[in-house]
């Protein structure tokens, strides 16, 4: 279990904020658009996706 202690008015108040921010932002970003995770690619996903160049399917 982690308690976090932020003392208001200071720049750890602030950068609580920023964190929470971003991490909100990330949720939204990869929840909305139906992306998915690389560790729930295939492994023939993952060679088509990091082939260079030669064939496409």
């Amino acid at each position: 279990m982690v308690h976090k202690f932020v003392t208001k008015g200071t720049i750890e108040e602030k950068i609580d904020a920023i964190i929470q921010d971003k991490q909100k932002l990330s949720g939204d970003i990869l929840s909305s658009g139906g992306e998915q995770w690389i560790t729930e690619f295939s492994n023939e996903q993952l060679m088509e996706i990091f082939a260079l160049g030669g064939e496409s399917s």
